[in-house]
């Protein structure tokens, strides 16, 4: 399955690739990810956790980045993981790239996708929760980027404002972002949304085509 997302993020392109840089805070930008271990020679290993209603899956694996061209703003990576309960597996190529943009950068990635066991039997919708699980980290990493050298949070510790706008292959309208639970990435509820504006907007056809004239 090939994924393709953009978004974009007001900083300078060498900011925004100087952040990449730093792999720790890249990976707490992405819902339900944690980073466990740096492994050397840009290798890494970690696990993402991700819930489908009472479900949950726990996939612990390893990534390597195979290219890092500061020249071209390029990162290339290979993922591969596999759940603990052995309920399937994941295996991602995944590249970015970040280019300059009228809000300051573009930040484009483009991944193959290879799932088994109970994931892949949600089909169409792995590419919804995608869309909506890249709105979350899009909105993350450019709160992160752009909020560097600003002064720190008040106390209440309100989340600054994400930024960051999507456009994605097959992407719905609505951006409802990523349910966020003891560190894990809840799929249901992203489910759920889709599906509720999917159905809004059948209604919303049908009541146009049986309107009297």
């Amino acid at each position: 399955m090939k994924l393709q997302h953009r978004t974009e993020v007001g900083a300078a392109p060498d900011d925004v690739w100087a952040f990449l840089q730093d792999t720790p805070a890249v990976v707490e930008c992405m819902p339900g990810a944690e980073l466990v271990d740096e492994l050397g020679d840009d290798r890494y290993e970690g696990v993402l956790r991700v819930a489908i209603g009472p479900l949950k899956m726990n996939y612990a694996g390893r990534a390597s980045v195979v290219e890092r061209d500061a020249a071209a703003r390029r990162i290339v990576l290979d993922a591969s993981g596999r759940d603990k309960r052995g309920s399937g597996s994941v295996v991602a190529h995944v590249a970015l790239q970040v280019e300059p943009a009228d809000a300051g950068s573009r930040i484009d990635v483009v991944s193959d996708i290879d799932l088994t066991g109970r994931i892949a039997s949600l089909g169409r919708g792995i590419r919804d929760v995608s869309n909506q699980m890249f709105v979350d980290f899009a909105g993350e990493l450019g709160s992160r980027i752009e909020g560097r050298g600003r002064p720190a949070p008040a106390a209440d510790g309100a989340r600054q404002a994400a930024t960051a706008t999507l456009t994605s292959v097959a992407a719905p309208r609505s951006e409802p972002t990523a349910t966020r639970g003891g560190g894990e990435i809840k799929v249901l509820p992203l489910i759920w949304a889709v599906t509720r504006e999917r159905l809004a907007d059948f209604l919303e056809r049908l009541s146009t085509r049986v309107r009297p004239n």
